[in-house]
C-alpha cells in the first residue's frame, strides 16, 4: 500500500469524520451515570440553613421551646381553628395560634401559643428567663369543639401591648398594662393574662377602643 503525501493526511481526516449536523450518540462520550451522579451530591451544603425543628408540627418557635413541649406534652399537635375563630381573629395582626411579646417585663421576647393535645386545647405562655432558656406555664385548659366530626379550637390569641388600656369586668375598673399581656378570646368573650408577682393573673376584659 503507497503512503499518502504528509499533506493530504488533514484532508482525509476531515473526510472521515462526521459533519456537525450528523453527529450520533456513539460519537459523543459520556460520564458515567454513578461519575456523573457523585459530582452533583458532593455540592457543599454548608451554607444551606435548614429547619432544625424534627418534631411535627413545625411552629415558627425556638428549639428551647419546641423541646419543653415535646417533654411537657408529649404528642402534642397544632389544633385547628373554626371557621369562627379564625374570621374573628383577622382584626388583629399575627396567627391566632400564637401571640409574641414580653409577657413578663424582663426584656426578653415570650412566646404563647394554643396546642392540641388528646381532645384537649392547652394555652400555655414560654417565658424566656435567659438566654434561650425558657419556662412553661400552662394558662387555661379546655376541650375541642367537635365540628362535623372534626376537633377544632374556639380560641385565637394575640397581644395586648404594654401601656394599653383594659377594663376588668368584674371590677369595672380600668387596668394600664404594665407590659405587654397575652388575649385569650372566644367568640365575643375576652380574657387577657398579666404576668404579676411571679404569676400570671386573668381577667375578663373589655378592650378600650
Amino acid at each position: 500500500m503507497k503512503h499518502l503525501p504528509i499533506y493530504l493526511l488533514p484532508l482525509c481526516l476531515l473526510a472521515c469524520s462526521p459533519e456537525n449536523e450528523e453527529v450520533q450518540d456513539e460519537h459523543v462520550q459520556v460520564a458515567p451515570p454513578a461519575k456523573a451522579l457523585d459530582s452533583i451530591a458532593n455540592v457543599e451544603k454548608d451554607a444551606v440553613k435548614t429547619d432544625e425543628n424534627e418534631i411535627s408540627p413545625t411552629l415558627p418557635l425556638p428549639p428551647p421551646v419546641m423541646q419543653l413541649l415535646a417533654e411537657k406534652y408529649p404528642g402534642w399537635e397544632r389544633p385547628t381553628l373554626a371557621g369562627n375563630a379564625e374570621q374573628l381573629a383577622e382584626e388583629h395582626p399575627g396567627s391566632p395560634a400564637i401571640a409574641r411579646g414580653d409577657f413578663d417585663g424582663d426584656n426578653r421576647q415570650d412566646v404563647a401559643l394554643q396546642l392540641q393535645q388528646g381532645k384537649e386545647l392547652v394555652i400555655v405562655a414560654a417565658l424566656q428567663q435567659q438566654e434561650e432558656k425558657y419556662t412553661l406555664v400552662e394558662l387555661k385548659r379546655d376541650i375541642l369543639f367537635n365540628e362535623r366530626g372534626k376537633l377544632t379550637s374556639l380560641y385565637y390569641l394575640y397581644r395586648i401591648a404594654q401601656g394599653e388600656q383594659v377594663q376588668d369586668t368584674s371590677t369595672m375598673a380600668e387596668v394600664e398594662l404594665p407590659h405587654d399581656a397575652v388575649a385569650v378570646a372566644v367568640g365575643n368573650e375576652r380574657s387577657v393574662y398579666v404576668y404579676q408577682d411571679g404569676s400570671f393573673r386573668s381577667y375578663a376584659i373589655e378592650e378600650e377602643e
